[in-house]
């Protein structure tokens, strides 16, 4: 203030201040966004998947995309059948295991790392189900609802056909075993 009239002194700062600082700050931000987005990114990369390869995805996009000899659409059709079939699966596999992994989680047993691979695997199984739908869908109208009933279906017709070939070898081990103790 000026001593003689009481009124404000002028500012000699420039308008140009105010507007340097804004553009420091949000280029800071952006930076940082980027950054931290990277980093996120490379963990989500870097994370060990719980299930190993999917080959009934990758052959059934294989079928797809062949272009000489054109593939038959019953062959595409029977190939989307076995990567719905994987799918569900895996989504029962998840399903069985969620309440675990929770239990666990809370208690501290396991890590984030783990918690969060798990997450990403449920939602990445939920995208597969959603691009199965759509591709029963492209081959006719109305397919999908039927679709998946019989991936179930397949789902647990494999499921029954291994524990049937691991009970064979027990049988034939419990029999070797039985003779032993009926001849001694």
């Amino acid at each position: 203030m000026s001593e003689e009239t009481g009124s404000p002194a002028p500012s000699s700062i420039s308008i140009y201040i105010p507007i340097l600082y804004v553009v420091v700050l949000l280029t800071t931000l952006v930076l940082f966004s980027v950054a931290h987005r990277r980093k996120k990114l490379n963990k989500l990369v870097s994370m060990k998947p719980i299930f190993k390869d999917n080959y009934q995805r990758e052959m059934y996009l294989q079928l797809k995309s062949q272009t000489e000899p054109k593939v038959n659409d019953k062959v595409l059709k029977a190939a989307l059948i076995r990567r719905g079939a994987e799918a569900i699966r895996r989504m029962i596999k998840l399903k069985e295991i969620q309440q675990y992994v929770n239990v666990l989680y809370q208690r501290g047993s396991i890590g984030d790392d783990v918690y969060e691979s798990f997450k990403l695997q449920s939602k990445l199984q939920e995208l597969e189900l959603n691009e199965l739908a759509m591709e029963a869908e492209s081959f006719k109208k109305g397919w999908a609802q039927t679709f998946f009933p019989v991936c179930q279906e397949v789902t647990i017709n494999e499921a029954l056909r291994r524990r049937l070939t691991s009970l064979e070898p027990m049988k034939q081990s419990l029999d070797h075993q039985w003779l032993k103790q009926v001849a001694a």
